[in-house]
Parts: structure tokens; sequence; C-alpha cells
């Protein structure tokens, strides 16, 4: 049995911690057995942890390298992987002033780790060519957590608008703004909008849409069910994405998906369950919502289904090679006696 320790930033309710749960998955218990613990700062915060697998699910930066080489010196028999959510092409196009200062941050971050884990092929190619080693590099999608979706019911043929969902947080990257703008090109009867979220930009955004009679905007909410099960599509027009968990969340519930053809999301449509289009801009989503427009929705929402529990699938054949690849460490090591997380 393999023992994991994650090391999170907060291990309260979110994101990373509902993708930890296909850690549950009867496939990853009957090989190991997992715990998470917040990740220290500084060479003190490091200690020896009584695991063969270290996963750390925090971004790199400067602050924590110290904390990671002491890591490593302090647990020299365990396998440690970075799980990177975040870095993509697009992101350092839109978002890193310094490209080769943060290019020398991966490369330096990735030295005392023993894999890399990219949420996409695209995410993947774009850290070999930032000089991350190809050999750490491997390939696992994001786990949502929620198959309670699946049993949203089948989209069915119905009359009326196009009828559009988005959600997530309400932040410029996920250009937001720009979706609202495009809905200016539309009827209500033609296409309507309905946008779920918290974040900096809400106040922008609900100006936005008081302007449209087609745009609701409305809280965040774990209950996005009901929200799937109501849409024709679901659109993410990010300005950058690793792999887009909500577009994955909309398949999981046989909706289509909208997505912008950037980074890893065109992977979200390979199965024929959506369409990727320029999206940079309003005029862009406003074509790209045209080219959905015309589309055999059901018949999409249905390949969306089905490639996503494909997906699922590959997710856990992935975790289970790490697993496989701590395996000869922990024969190494033998039984030797271990500090507690705590000591």
């Amino acid at each position: 049995m393999i023992r994991i320790t994650h090391l999170l930033d907060d291990v309260d309710i979110g994101v990373v911690t509902r993708a930890l749960s296909l850690f549950d998955d009867p496939r990853m218990t009957r090989e190991a057995e997992s715990r998470a613990i917040r990740m220290g700062r500084g060479p003190a915060g490091a200690v020896r942890l009584d695991s063969e697998l270290i996963v750390i699910h925090v971004p790199p930066s400067w602050g924590r390298l110290p904390y990671l080489a002491a890591l490593r010196l302090k647990n020299p028999h365990a396998r440690i992987v970075q799980v990177d959510y975040s870095h993509t092409r697009a992101f350092e196009a839109e978002a890193v002033s310094s490209p080769g200062r943060f290019r020398t941050l991966l490369q330096t971050a990735a030295r005392p780790v023993d894999e890399v884990i990219a949420m996409s092929g695209a995410q993947r190619r774009w850290l070999a060519e930032a000089g991350v080693p190809s050999r750490k590099l491997h390939t696992i999608h994001p786990w949502s957590g929620r198959d309670d979706l699946y049993k949203v019911p089948d989209l069915e043929p119905r009359g009326g608008p196009l009828r559009l969902l988005a959600y997530g947080r309400l932040a410029p990257e996920k250009n937001f703004a720009a979706l609202i703008e495009a809905m200016g090109s539309f009827r209500a009867d033609e296409v309507t909008l309905t946008l779920a979220g918290s974040g900096p930009e809400v106040k922008r955004l609900v100006e936005l849409a008081s302007e449209r009679d087609n745009v609701r905007l409305l809280p965040a909410t774990n209950a996005i069910d009901a929200r799937l099960a109501a849409c024709s599509a679901v659109v993410v027009p990010s300005r950058y994405e690793a792999f887009g968990l909500v577009a994955t969340e909309a398949r999981m519930a046989g909706r289509p998906v909208l997505v912008a053809d950037i980074d890893g999301l065109p992977e979200q449509v390979r199965s024929g369950g959506g369409v990727a289009a320029p999206m940079r801009n309003a005029a862009e989503i406003a074509c790209a919502i045209i080219r959905l427009k015309g589309a055999d929705l059901p018949t999409m929402g249905r390949a969306a289904r089905a490639g996503v529990i494909q997906q699922h699938d590959e997710i856990i054949t992935g975790w289970q090679a790490v697993l496989r690849r701590a395996e000869p460490l922990r024969k190494k090591a033998g039984v030797q006696p271990a500090m507690a997380a705590g000591a």
C-alpha cells in the first residue's frame, strides 16, 4: 500500500480538495491511502513525511524554493510530484511581465521533484518548451469530483433561444466582460446568457449585464446541476486555461461546450462534444456563438458525456501509473521509522 501525502495551501473545501476525491475511488484505495496537510514555508517547515509519494498542489514560487529543497533532503526515499494547475503558454503571454525570469522559476522548481503533472497535452508541451525536463512531464487531466452531474438528463430538442451558461470566478482572465458584450449581437429570443460566480470583476459585470435584456447574473453555488440542466450549452471564453474544469463538468452533465481555442481547452471537444473557436473579443465570441447555434446540440451533448466518461477512466489510469513509479522507491527504502508530519 502506497502512502500519499498531499501538500495544499488550504485544506478547506475548494477546487483542489474536490479534485482529491479521485483518491477515494475504489480503484485508487486498493493501492494507496491518502492524507492532505498544509504545505509549509521556509526550510524549517519541511519535515520528514511517512509517505512514499508526496504530491504538491501549490504553484511554485521564488519564496517556496528553499522549502522544496529542504523537503527533498528530508524525504530522499519519497517520490515528489508537482501538479501544475495553471501555468500555460497563454498565461505567460497574458500575465507574465518577465518571461525569462518566470521560466527560470519553473526550471528551478522542477529540479527537486521527480515529476510534474500537466493538466493537458498543450500545457505539457509548453512546459517542455519552457525548460522543464521532458522526462519529468506527464499529462493527467483534472478530476471534477462531481459524479452527481452524470444524473442530469440528456439535452432534448426544444424551441426557443439558445440558452448559454457560463460560471466560475469572475476575474479578468475568464473574459466574461467580452462574453456579455457579445450578447449585444443577439435578441433575447435568439440567445440568452446566465452567468454565475463571484470575484473581483463582479461590479463591472453587473453593470454590463444590466444593459442587456438577454443576460442575467447569479451568485455562485455548489448546486450547479439545476443550472446545467436548464441550459443548452456552456461557454468558456477564457484568456488562458490549462484544461478548464467547468467544461469537464458541462460534459459530465451532457451539455455541449463552446471553448476558446487556447491552451488545453480545445482538448475538451475532441470527442465531438463541442466547438473550439477564437474568443479573444466580443466580435469573435459572437461569431463562435453563431457557429454553435447551427450545430446539432443534443447529439453533441451525448458525445460530450460519452467522452468525459472515458476521460475519467484515463485519469485513474494516469494516477495508477504515478503509484507504480513510486513503488520501486518504497521497496528500495524498506520499512524504516518515519517522523509524522507534525514532528
